[in-house]
């Protein structure tokens, strides 16, 4: 080791060395100036209670005038207390703010201020469901005759003056000043007359207004179903007309004359007649969506098997739920697709089911709760009801406000038509007229009949058919079909009667149900397609039929 280094670790052991003593002396330094000033504290304590003390007994009184004591430590002169309190508040007026003191004792309340002017009005609220079918009002007095305003044709009227004076007639008119003008006017009147062929007279005794003379004569309506027509005979003598020669003879007596004799009418009720068309259902198409409905799931839609005139055929008529007394029209599938509504009609009885036709311009419906049907004309609003089985099916459940049916036992109700609920009467259409499917209250077979578009039954079926075993039917060229199911997707037509033969079909025919919620199945023979409501969806579907006549016919 150099002495080099012997000198520098010297320097570095005195360096440690100082280092040391000079915390002791600041650590002794520190400590001597805590103790003095923990003593300074102690005292300043005594000294400000012996004073406080001293003061609050040995106050002076006229001090007490020029001073203000703030607690127990704090006395302050009032001049100036006096002076800051105006700094202050000019401070605050100044700044337009003012002092909060605490608050005071509640006032007694001030008189009521005037009515403030309406307020906006607020948004229309939610539309109500359809009140209930209110009862029948008392019969109204006889009401004035009316006046006809229908337009006749100039080729069929002739206006044909009244003997008497003429009526004046008075008229005010301004050109340009108001004139009155007074003029006579003859009376007429219009009186209707048939015009009468050329080089023929009308008879002796005819008046203008009486039914045209001739040999045509008036028949009876017998039925909507006609008879065959019979094959006319080809005859190889020529014809031989022959008129009558005298004035006065009658056709009558030229008949019994030339010995010809007439067949009487059948002047009885209709009857069921023959069937119009013979065919059986082969198999159905694909199912086409035409629409969906801005309802509810469960409802009907229909088409005018029977129309007056094209804008009818276009037509189409949508109900809502099992029991609605409301029917909504459409212009035309257009309008449909739009949701377009032309017409709503309220008809003056709850309509039950969804099994309701549009046929010939009339609405046919169930009257709820009830055996009767009820022919609802859509033009004229006239209605016509008529009982159709007094031992029928029609007794439901207890409807709710809301429109809606309670939950009931099937103790406490009839027995529904098919296996869908709140069903008891089901129309049907085909070529041969309007049909009704219905349940006995009794027994749960299928009861069948066929109607006049009057509602008169020509003729009544009993078929060995469980009305639940089924979910909807139809009648096609004579013959009633049932469907198996309304909730499967594939599916089959099971059940086919043939009503006019009074004879079972054997066979099955697919059938798909798209959206799995079939609530009504109708045939319209106007295109020869089914239309049916599947779940809020409005369908239809096309259909294969075969006319040659089965093997089970000729038995």
């Amino acid at each position: 080791m150099t002495a080099d280094d012997v000198r520098s670790r010297r320097l570095i052991i005195a360096g440690e060395i100082g280092n040391v003593i000079l915390i002791g002396v600041l650590y002794l330094h520190a400590l001597l100036w805590l103790n003095t000033l923990n003593c300074e504290i102690s005292e300043f304590k005594s000294n400000d209670q012996t004073r406080i003390k001293r003061s609050s007994k040995h106050l002076p009184v006229d001090l007490e005038d020029y001073t203000i004591i703030i607690g127990q430590d704090t006395i302050i002169p009032r001049n100036v207390l006096d002076r800051s309190c105006s700094q202050v508040h000019q401070f605050c007026s100044e700044k337009s703010q003012r002092l909060t003191g605490f608050p005071g004792a509640r006032g007694s309340p001030g008189d009521q201020g005037p009515v403030g002017p309406p307020g906006r009005r607020g948004p229309m609220g939610i539309v109500g469901p359809i009140g209930l079918v209110g009862e029948h009002g008392s019969l109204g007095e006889a009401g004035r005759d009316g006046k006809c305003n229908c337009p006749f044709p100039d080729m069929y009227v002739q206006r044909v003056p009244i003997p008497g004076p003429p009526v004046i007639k008075i008229e005010e008119r301004m050109v340009p000043v108001p004139v009155v003008v007074v003029k006579e006017v003859e009376v007429t009147k219009l009186v209707p007359f048939e015009p009468t062929p050329p080089g023929f007279g009308p008879p002796e005794g005819w008046a203008p207004g009486m039914p045209k003379p001739g040999r045509t004569r008036k028949l009876p309506r017998y039925s909507t179903v006609r008879p065959p027509p019979t094959p006319k005979q080809k005859t190889t003598k020529p014809p031989i007309h022959v008129l009558p020669t005298e004035k006065n003879i009658t056709m009558d007596e030229w008949n019994a004359e030339m010995n010809i004799s007439t067949p009487r009418p059948y002047m009885g009720p209709p009857t069921l007649g023959y069937n119009r068309k013979e065919c059986i259902l082969a198999a159905v198409g694909i199912p086409v969506l035409h629409a969906e409905s801005q309802y509810g799931r469960v409802g009907s839609w229909m088409r005018d098997a029977l129309p007056n005139s094209m804008k009818t055929a276009k037509r189409r008529w949508v109900t809502d739920g099992f029991a609605s007394p409301v029917l909504y029209e459409y212009e035309d599938e257009r309008q449909l697709l739009d949701k377009v509504q032309k017409i709503k009609y309220y008809v003056d009885y709850l309509a039950s089911g969804t099994g309701n036709v549009v046929y010939n311009g009339s609405y046919y419906y169930h009257k709820h709760g009830t055996t009767s049907l009820v022919r609802y004309e859509l033009e004229t609003g006239v209605q016509v009801e008529k009982e159709l089985d007094p031992e029928m099916s029609h007794v439901d459940c207890g409807r709710l406000p809301d429109h809606t049916f309670e939950e009931c036992n099937a103790t406490d109700r009839h027995v529904w038509l098919y296996d869908r609920p709140h069903n008891y009467v089901d129309f049907a259409v085909d070529e041969n007229g309007l049909w009704v499917i219905y349940a006995g209250a009794d027994s749960e077979t299928m009861k069948m009949a066929k109607l006049e578009p009057d509602l008169y039954m020509v003729g009544k079926w009993d078929v060995e058919v469980n009305t639940t075993d089924i979910a909807d039917s139809f009648i096609m060229c004579g013959v009633w079909y049932g469907l198996k199911s309304a909730c499967n997707l594939q599916t089959q037509i099971t059940h086919a009667f043939d009503l006019y033969r009074n004879d079972t079909i054997p066979g099955q025919v697919e059938w798909y149900n798209p959206y799995q919620g079939l609530t009504m199945l109708h045939y319209n023979p106007l295109d020869a397609r089914l239309y049916f409501f599947d779940n809020s969806s409005l369908l239809s579907v096309n259909v294969r039929i075969e006319e040659d006549l089965p093997e089970y016919i000729d038995d």
